[in-house]
């Protein structure tokens, strides 16, 4: 099976149009990309509570490395 990505303006009328007509004809299907296993891993430890929090912006390697 062939694999097609398409990148569109959103708010361009004629091609959400093209692209609902293109599915209304029942031969294609659309596929919702998964994240990458390293950003949810990110975002789950972030839920998590494993993250740290800088109390200085200026300079976060004298902070971290404490």
């Amino acid at each position: 099976m062939a694999a097609i990505t398409l990148h569109y303006n959103v708010r361009n009328r004629a091609a959400i149009n093209t692209i609902r007509y293109i599915l209304s004809l029942g031969i294609f299907k659309t596929e919702e990309k998964q994240p990458t296993n390293s950003f949810k891993k990110s975002i789950d430890e972030m839920q998590a509570g494993k993250t740290y929090k800088l109390k200085n912006t200026n300079n976060p390697l004298a902070e971290i490395l404490k």
